[in-house]
Parts: C-alpha cells; structure tokens; sequence
C-alpha cells in the first residue's frame, strides 16, 4: 500500500515538473529578433535632399555622418554605482576633476532589472531589453544558447562595416557572448567572487601594452574586483574607496596614452580621427553589495565619456556637492548603442530601442544632427513594423511631402499613433530642410517625442508571452495539486497528516487560515516584496497558540523561551524593500562591535559541538547504557546546553562497555558481539571527531578570509600555530570540510546500519519511558548534526550564530533532549515526558517547524528579490568554475537556514512514538509537496493575470523564479534525505 503511495508521489512530482517547464517556456520565452544585421543599405533616403527617381536604398550608399572617432575604448566596472563617481565619497577624483572642467561628460545610466552581468552586457551592446531568463543564464557559464553571434549588435558592427580590430581583457562573458569576434583576449570568471586583487590585475596588466600598440580600434577592459568587494563586505567596506582609487589611476593611465598617440597619429595622418573613451557600468549594487533586482541603488550605473570633441558644461564651483546633479541626470543604458553607433558612422543594430544622447552630438551642425536622429528613428520604426503588422510603411513620396502633416497625433490604437508621430517628425524636417520653417530644436522633439513612445511601446512587446504554453502549464499544475490533495486525504488515520480524524480541527483551522492568507498575499507585489513579515507574524502566532493551548507550565514556559529567542532572530537581519537600509543586529556587529561578532561565532561553533558529542552520546548509549537509564531515577529537571568534559564521557563509555562484557545477557538480547560494540564504540567516536574537526576547519576559514583572527586580538604567531592544524589553502580548507562531513555521514551510516542489524536500539524501556531510542532518531540526528559544519562554512559570518539560536529553539521542542544536553544528576527518561503527549510530534507543532523552515530563509538576509541571492560563498572549495557544482554550493548557501530547520523537522519526526515509518515520510512530504503545488499553481495564475503589471519583472518574476528553487530544490533535499532517513528505520515500517 505504502509503496504504492510513493510511486504516486513521484509520478504526481514529475507531472508537476512537466507542467512547470511548459509554463517557464510561455512565460520566459526567448525575445524573438529580427533576424540579420543591418547595413547601409537600410539607411533612409535623406529627407533633407531633393526626391530623386531612385528607391531609398539607392539614395543612402553613403555613411548618415562621416565617423567622429575612429577608435574606442571602453572601461566597464562591474557594479559601478553612480555615487562611487559623483558622490561626495568617491575616491576617483580624476574622473570629478575631468567632469568639473567640462572635458567629460558624465550621466546617471539607468539600467532595467534583472541587474546582472550577462543581460547588461546584451542590453549594452544590442540596445534591447533582454529576457529575464537570463538572470538565471547568467551563472551558466558553459551556455552558448545566450550568444549574440547571430543577433544585430555593436561589436559586429565595428567589425564587419569599419573593419575595426576588436580586444578584450576580463569578464569572460564578453567571450561567450560575442564569439569569433575579438582578436586578443584574456578572460576571467567573473564567479570568482573571493578574490578582489588578482581578478583585476590580471586586467590592468594589459593596459599599457596593448594601448601602445598601434594595431587596435577598439579594446574593452572589464574589472570584476569592485564587484566582488560588493558581494563580501558591501558598498562600504574599507576596501572600497582604495578599489575606486585604483580605478580611478587606470583611467588617467588610459586616457593619457590613448591621448598622446591621438596627437601623434593626427600629426602623421590628417585623416585620422581621435579615440573615444567610455567608462560605464554594467549595473550598480544595494547597501549589503549584491544585485539582481531594480531597487535605486541597484539600476544608478553610469556612463563618462572623454575625448577630443566631448565638451560638458564646465562646472566653476569646486565645492564637493558641485557633482551631485549628475547623480539624477538619468539616461537609459541602452543609449550607449545608437550613440556610439552614430559617433562611429555605422548602422544602428536591427533591434536597438535606445535613443541617442543628444549632449554626445552636439559637436554636429544642425543638419547632420538632425540626419543623425531620422537615421535613428527610421531603425525603431523598423521595429515597430517588425513587431506590429498594423502599422503601416511610409513611403518616399509621403516622407517627402509636408502637406497634410498631422498636428495631432490621437488614434484608436498605439499603431496609429507611432505611425502619425514618425510622420510628423519627418515632416518638421522636410519643412525645416527645404524652406527654414521652424527650428532645429523643435525638430529634434519631434524625432525623440516618437522614439520615447516607440521604446515604451516595444518594451511591452518584446516582453511578449506564450499564453497557450502557460495555460497548459497551469492546468498541469493544477491537476497535479488536486492529485496531491487526494493523495493527502487518503492518509489512514494513523499516519494521516490533513485527516480531520487525526488531528482535529484545532491544527486543521490554523493550517488553512496560514495556506488561505499565503495565497491571497501572492496577489500583492508589496506583500511579495514583504514575505518576511508573513512568515515572522505567522511564526509567532503559532507559537502564541502553543501556549495558549499548553496543558502544562513547563510546556508553556518552553513556548514562551521559543518566541524570545525568535523575536532575536527576526531582528537580526532587515529584509525585503522598505527597512532593508534600517539598523539591525547584523549591521551592529559589522560595524562598531566586530570582536563581539567573532566572539558569537566562535562561541557558536563550541556549543553546537558540544551539544553534538553529548547528543551522539545518548543516542548511540549500548546495552549499559539502556541499563544505566531504566536504573536512573529522581525528580525531573529542564537544564539548557552545557558543556562537558570529552574524557569523562569516554570513560564512562569504557566503563559501560565493561559492564556489557560481563552481562552478557544484555549482549546476547540485542544479537551482537563484544567486538562488534567495540567497533561500534570506534566509529562513533569516529563521528564525533570528524564532525568537531570539521567545524574547526569551517572556524578557521572564516576567520581566516575575513581576518576575524585579528578583530579578536590573536597574535599573527599564535594563529600560524592555529593554521598549521589545517591546510594551508583557503579551497582547500573548503574541500577538508566536505570530506569531513562526508567522512562522518559515512560513519554514521555504519554506525545506523550495524545498529539496525543487531537491533542495539530497539529496548522496551526507552520506548516505555516515551522516548524510543530508533534507528532512525540516531540517523536523523547524525543528518542534523553532520549538515552544521557545512551550513557554517557557506554562511556569512555575522549569520552564523543564528544557528545556536536554531538550536536552542528546536532542543526547547523536545524535553528529551534537554535531559541528554543538560547536568545528568538523577535523571531518567521518563521525566522528560510532556503531558502525555511528548510520544508522538503534535501536528501543531509540525505546522510550527514548517513555519520556521520558510522564516529562517528570510532571517538569513534573504529576499524575494534576485539582490539577495549570496554569491559569497558559492564559491567555498572551488578552483575551476563548474556550474553544476558552484549551483548546488550557491543553493545551500542560500537555503542554509530552511535546509537546517528541515533536517530538524525530520528529526522530531524521528523523535515522535510513531517514528519515521514509511507512512509518515511519505504524509509529510506529500503535505509538503501539497503546498509548494498550490503556491506554484496560484503564483502560476498571478503573474498570467498581472502579465501587465508595473512590477510584473522587477517583483512577480524573481519570485515565481525562487518557487521554481523551493519546488525543485528544496523539496528535492528534503524527499531525499527523507526518503534515507526512513530506510535507515525500516525496522519499524507498519
């Protein structure tokens, strides 16, 4: 029955999957390009000229302007926000003196969401807006599907029509993007986020060589250091304004040699033309350094351009605020492409919906200016035609005639309305052209009054949807949810999660009031951006009902102690939008009370350890111990963590092995051999010392990448005896604690199996007492406590005493494990027992841990938003860059918090009279799965009927991308550590 159960819960997830990947394919569709490159010939018939005979293509062999520059060189600092160059802190202060005096020209570049590295770099050199699918591309590195090899952009342009010879130095998504483009390359990963010097000096060792050379048209220098300060200490690490100086240095190196060989070539050769030089960014970073999303900080990048012929307004007030307009002179990134395109006489890429920037064309006279923006607008009508059929061309002869040009622009449909403003502006042209009616002026409004409603109106097309693919994929889902809930309602009545015979309607009211406000807070891009604040509220509130329904003080008191130390938790990190900036403990210990972060840190690792060993003590106790236990008596007491001797313990465990060789009969219940328990008694000590080795290689990683060492007053000699005990190697360190982890699993799984074979944990007395000592409690307990020193090494280090918090809540759910963690005086198992009801997990109380699982994620630092996710520690161990490897260390990092909780749920699963049979594995992950369904399924149908929405990419996006993350992985995790768990209790299958 049960098996049969299983196979249709894996039948149920796959069917899900299927229907997941058809909606993901309606609603993340590839934009769909015009296909080909632009040429001259699509050039438009000069409307400045008289009407010849010929078509427009035969009037435009020519360049829409001769070429301003000749050469180009561009400088992109990842994650360079716009206060780091205009703001009163900034350490380039060439750059502001550049600006100042009107030799450069600086802008706010505003980039769209998702602000990542790969569709920034599309958006720069296409002029499109990207597909958000590309933030999850973005970290593919061996993806070619996202390559512009076959689309319109500005590289190809330069190539192929001004045979310009193109470099490249860094950020090897240049070389994945634009193949077969560049001639001389040297690429970085740009994943590499633990490493700020050498990422960049393997860029800046370029410079000089390869501007002084004279076989170049156009380099591109792409810094990754400045980024990666953002992503471990945020924008106001100590090692940023040394960052921006060392920036701001290549600059004024760049520009000086770029400048002298323009003086020297024009002097050689009339015809030659200067070089452009372009600093920009390819997004901006938040206050905690990360990116992904369209918060203010996170879109403020900027562009600077110097070069002969680039003239700004000279600022005479030297004051330090004389900056600060530029930090709200806004222009969208995608000018970059029609700007430069222009500058260099090339054609604009086919699918560009940038508009030139008019202070980059001011060098021009009047008519070539004017040619410059019809040549603009004629590629984004283009466009438009492309994307809508309802418009129709305008032909030469009506491009030509300014009689019965439109005044007002008003029709019934957007069509009408592009087509009569493009109409119009060629008609103020023509008219200013041929008879001087008019101005310039006016004509340029024209020309930018039609391109601006054009950007608008393609933006929202080339976010176009597959509404047949979502539609199924949502009746999948659909059909997949109800399956679930039929699955859940089958449940017999002891084994049963959702049956009201089970658990009554005081757990059944408070999981539908939780499951109904879950899914209408979906509805509210606010509440999205909020969820903390729904878990946080929904967590306490079952806690608050825990009391209220306790039969005992005790019960009560514990409840209470748990809702303290949660109101801890949740103030420790502040996410979401609106109180993301505000004081928390986080920013308390990261500032001014650094010693006392690393003081919780390492108190943190002590404890948990402790709390280990005396766990794996009493877990694993042996036939002596069993005997010892029914013999204990006294009164009951609660105690907290304490810490205890590691020789006493082991003593003690001699003694009692001693006793079992002379009472043999002890021996001979359980089926198993004096040597046999001495092997045992090896490898579980075995355990206990790989998994406290292990978290002192996490301790010593930390504090050795972040110099914790130092904030905490240790002598550099002191802590050189301290690293001798582990690899040298920061990945290295890494891989030691994975190995070790993997070592301690390995042991506990024959410490599991030896047990289940012999039967060592299956004694009348513990069971009796209300504390049935299983198989699968030991293994549920090894999982938990062999998974910390991994969640500790891929944490942040001021999170990471959230974990004792995890501790001390979840060990306050269990009176049992307080007697094994506290003073042993007299104490006997049966003491421990909570009104009756301490046999089995109350399903309250399940509600309660699956609350906690989804709180912790947002307690971390978390968010729904792309900004959030913690490049930091992805990376932990890594020397070559492999996606499936650097993904699955980016998903534990992130999904630390919820990962423990889990282990933990199963654990008091294991802890419960029912015990983790195959029946409670598969209700709880079948109720489990019945929730991540409906979420899926209602976020499915929110952002099919928001298609339209304000936020349906910066909001509703990010977060259906993260319920793919706690569908697949998360719940992936969790089926399979469950599923290992109830193999290791196959003993108790009923």
């Amino acid at each position: 029955m049960q098996g049969r159960r299983l196979c249709v819960l894996v039948a149920i997830l796959l069917v899900e999957l299927v229907g997941l990947g058809y909606f993901i394919k309606g609603f993340f569709p590839y934009k769909k390009s015009i296909p080909g490159f632009a040429s001259r010939q699509d050039l438009p018939w000069d409307i400045s000229q008289p009407v010849s005979g010929g078509s427009s293509a035969a009037n435009a062999k020519v360049p829409a302007v001769a070429a301003q520059y000749d050469r180009l060189v561009i400088m992109l600092v990842d994650a360079l926000r716009n206060d780091f160059v205009f703001g009163n802190n900034s350490a380039m202060t060439y750059t502001q003196e550049m600006l100042r005096s009107g030799n450069a020209i600086g802008f706010t570049a505003k980039a769209l969401a998702p602000t990542v590295t790969m569709p920034r770099l599309k958006a720069l050199m296409t002029g499109t807006v990207p597909n958000f699918l590309d933030a999850v591309l973005n970290i593919a590195e061996s993806d070619t599907s996202s390559s512009l090899k076959y689309h319109d952009n500005l590289l190809w342009q330069l190539k192929n029509h001004s045979n310009k010879t193109i470099n490249m130095f860094g950020d090897d998504t240049w070389l994945r993007l634009f193949p077969d483009i560049f001639t001389r390359t040297d690429g970085t990963s740009s994943f590499f986020v633990a490493d700020t010097v050498e990422v960049d000096r393997n860029v800046t060792r370029h410079v000089r060589p390869e501007l002084e050379r004279s076989d170049w048209d156009v380099t591109i220098f792409h810094y990754l250091g400045l980024d990666h300060i953002g992503h471990l200490a945020g924008p106001n690490s100590p090692l940023m304004r040394p960052k921006q100086k060392e920036m701001d240095d290549i600059v004024r190196d760049a520009f000086e040699i770029v400048s002298k060989q323009d003086e020297e070539r024009m002097k050689r050769d009339p015809s030659a033309k200067p070089t452009l030089f372009v600093l920009l960014g390819d997004h901006a970073m938040n206050e905690i350094g990360n990116h992904g999303g369209n918060s203010q900080l996170e879109t403020s990048t900027v562009f600077v351009f110097l070069g002969q012929g680039i003239r700004g307004r000279p600022l005479a007030d030297k004051g330090s605020d004389v900056l600060s307009t530029l930090l709200t002179t806004e222009v969208p990134q995608i000018s970059l492409v029609p700007t430069l395109a222009l500058l260099f006489g090339l054609p604009i890429p086919k699918n560009n919906l940038g508009m030139p920037l008019p202070e980059l064309l001011g060098s021009y006279g009047d008519s070539e200016r004017l040619r410059m923006l019809q040549v603009s607008a004629h590629q984004m009508f283009g466009v438009v035609r492309a994307n809508d059929p309802d418009v129709r061309e305008i032909t030469l002869a009506e491009a030509a005639s300014s009689v019965g040009a439109p005044v007002n622009c008003e029709g019934e449909s957007m069509s009408d309305v592009l087509r009569c403003k493009y109409k119009r502006a060629l008609a103020a042209h023509r008219r200013f052209a041929v008879s001087g009616r008019g101005s310039a002026g006016k004509v340029e409004r024209e020309y930018y009054d039609f391109m601006e409603h054009a950007n608008e109106h393609l933006s929202r097309a080339f976010s176009g949807y597959d509404l047949g693919a979502m539609f199924t994929g949502m009746a999948i889902i659909g059909a997949a949810a109800v399956a679930l809930l039929v699955l859940c309602q089958t449940s017999d009545k002891s084994g049963g999660i959702f049956s009201t015979k089970t658990l009554g309607l005081r757990v059944s009211m408070p999981t539908a009031a939780l499951l109904l406000t879950y899914l209408i807070s979906i509805w509210s891009s606010s509440l999205i951006e909020e969820e903390h604040q729904f878990w946080y509220f929904w967590t306490q509130t079952m806690l608050a009902l825990r009391v209220l329904t306790s039969t005992t003080a005790g019960d009560a008191l514990r409840t209470v102690l748990q809702m303290g130390l949660f109101r801890v938790i949740r103030a420790w990190n502040q996410t979401g939008q609106k109180w993301t900036g505000e004081p928390d403990i986080r920013l308390y210990l990261n500032s001014s009370h650094i010693r006392l972060m690393w003081i919780l840190v390492v108190a943190t690792v002590f404890v948990t350890n402790v709390a280990v060993h005396r766990l794996h003590m009493y877990v694993y106790p042996g036939p002596a111990r069993s005997a010892i236990v029914r013999r204990g008596g006294g009164r009951s007491s609660t105690y907290t963590l304490g810490a205890m001797a590691y020789c006493r313990d082991a003593e003690e465990y001699e003694r009692q092995l001693a006793e079992a060789e002379r009472t043999r009969a002890a021996v001979l219940y359980s089926g198993a051999s004096t040597a046999g328990l001495r092997v045992l008694m090896v490898t579980q000590r075995v355990f206990r010392a790989v998994i406290g080795y292990a978290s002192f290689g996490a301790l010593v990683y930390q504090m050795d990448r972040n110099h914790g060492w130092r904030e905490l007053g240790v002598s550099e000699g002191v802590w050189n005896l301290v690293r001798l005990c582990v690899p040298s190697d920061l990945a290295q360190i890494a891989r030691l604690v994975y190995l070790c982890t993997a070592l301690a699993l390995v042991a506990g799984i024959a410490c599991t199996w030896y047990r289940a074979r012999a039967g060592l944990l299956e004694f009348s007395s513990w069971e009796s007492h209300g504390f049935r000592a299983s198989v699968a409690q030991a293994a549920a307990l090894d999982l938990l406590a062999g998974m910390l020193p991994v969640l500790l090494l891929l944490s942040r280090p001021h999170n990471i005493p959230l974990f004792a918090l995890f501790l001390a809540m979840f060990v306050l759910f269990w009176p049992q494990l307080q007697v094994v963690l506290g003073p042993r005086s007299h104490i006997t198992v049966a003491a421990a027992q909570d009104g009756g009801c301490l046999g089995g997990l109350r399903p309250s109380k399940l509600v309660v841990l699956f609350c906690l699982v989804n709180a912790s994620f947002f307690a971390l630092g978390n968010s729904n938003s792309l900004a959030s996710l913690d490049l930091s520690n992805a990376y932990a161990g890594v020397s070559r860059y492999n996606e499936g490897v650097v993904g699955v260390l980016m998903f534990v990092s992130n999904w630390s918090g919820p990962l423990w909780w889990a282990a933990a749920a199963l654990a008091a699963l294991a802890l419960g009279k029912q015990g983790l049979t195959m029946r409670r594995v598969i209700d709880v992950l079948a109720a489990v799965h019945l929730w991540q369904a409906c979420a899926l399924l209602m976020l499915s149908v929110v952002v099919t009927v928001l298609r339209t929405h304000l936020f349906i990419w910066s909001v509703f996006s990010p977060r259906y991308l993260y319920q793919v993350g706690w569908l697949v992985g998360f719940y992936v995790i969790c089926a399979t550590c469950g599923g290992l768990l109830w193999l290791a209790g196959l003993a108790q299958i009923s």
